[in-house]
């Protein structure tokens, strides 16, 4: 039973990980039919999705329009952002049903740099 204890708790610390993307200028912003964005630069792929350079913000995240705002605001003046990514999500207007994208959920967070 200690082991399992021990599992359990691993698993769960796994479940709500996430990782930094790499600080990039936005070159691209996809905004798609009221359910949100997709940002393109070279951002890496931070939680290892099928696409790479690319993540999306659900139009349901409680800083949606801050969100927006931070990454429009780069994307006009050339600085860079990093995205904190929590999990990898298919897009349905993306066509291709089992290709992934990292997508910015409630937990995650986005930098600007000067």
């Amino acid at each position: 039973m200690k082991y399992l204890n021990i599992i359990l708790i691993l698993f769960s610390a796994n479940t709500f990980a996430g990782s930094w993307g790499t600080p990039a200028v936005p070159t691209q912003i996809d905004i798609e039919r009221g359910n949100g964005f997709m940002v393109y630069g070279s951002f890496g792929n931070p939680e290892v999705c099928t696409i790479s350079n690319t993540f999306y913000v659900e139009k349901n995240h409680p800083q949606y329009k801050e969100i927006y705002s931070t990454v429009l605001a780069a994307y006009m003046s050339g600085k860079k952002i990093r995205p904190y990514i929590n999990v990898c999500k298919t897009r349905a207007w993306y066509v291709i049903p089992s290709t992934t994208y990292n997508t910015l959920t409630s937990a995650g967070t986005i930098n600007i740099f000067n």
